[in-house]
């Protein structure tokens, strides 16, 4: 696993808005895994930064529930359970299923060929790293970009910022999914149809099928959970995470 990214010759807002955006892409990959402490001046030389974007940085991905704040004891990576995620993927496919059928309301030609070209980018991408099993870093950009260019053209920013927060928040769960070595999920014909059902503006059936996309990877990370609660915590993915 390579080093973690650092910052460094960036005005005061940007760096932190990069801190941020760092910190919360090891949450998410769990690179910092669930529990772990957030240790002030381990993520100081992590990130290769002061300690003011650190806190703005802490402050802020409590406020999305990726951390948590204990009295006392610190920051923390937010706990993950089942009760959690089952109650995350539920809000999830009514979000997405609103966003989504907004968005086959509202879109034109420009989100149609945004729609293609971010399909065929992650077409084209495979989903697991050949070196160790984990996510591939270029599947996981490009299947972000496939979901958010599906709801575009939704038209509200508010929508898309709670959808954007639970996308991260369900997708942590998945990446510990696969460091539990979970057998490989070929999902290329789920988001196909998806993608056909919204070029189409059949928003019943885009929505429909995207909730059983999502049902499907729940079901899956349910099960890991399962296997995990009887297991030692797997070792972390980066050997620099924060003490």
């Amino acid at each position: 696993m390579p080093p973690a990214a650092t910052v460094d010759d960036l005005t005061e807002p940007t760096l932190n808005a990069s801190v941020c955006n760092l910190l919360r892409a090891d949450i998410v990959a769990c690179r910092l895994m669930p529990n772990e402490r957030l240790r002030l001046e381990a993520l100081r030389e992590r990130y290769g930064v002061g300690g003011s974007p650190v806190r703005e940085a802490l402050m802020r991905l409590q406020g999305e529930g990726l951390v948590e704040l204990e009295q006392h004891k610190g920051f923390r990576v937010s706990a993950v359970s089942r009760e959690r995620l089952l109650d995350l993927m539920r809000t999830r496919i009514e979000i997405e299923g609103l966003a989504l059928r907004w968005s086959i309301e509202h879109g034109g030609v420009e989100w149609e060929a945004d729609l293609l070209g971010a399909f065929h980018r992650l077409a084209n991408r495979h989903k697991t790293a050949s070196h160790d099993g984990t996510i591939d870093a270029d599947w996981s950009r490009e299947h972000r970009a496939f979901h958010t260019a599906l709801v575009a053209a939704c038209g509200s920013p508010t929508l898309l910022g709670i959808r954007e927060n639970l996308f991260d928040r369900t997708t942590r769960y998945v990446a510990l999914s696969i460091l539990s070595r979970t057998t490989p999920r070929n999902d290329a014909a789920e988001h196909e149809q998806i993608m056909r059902a919204a070029l189409n503006r059949d928003a019943a059936r885009a929505v429909a099928l995207t909730g059983e996309h999502i049902e499907r990877t729940m079901a899956r990370v349910m099960k890991s959970l399962g296997e995990r609660s009887a297991e030692t915590p797997p070792q972390r993915a980066n050997g620099r995470g924060a003490r």
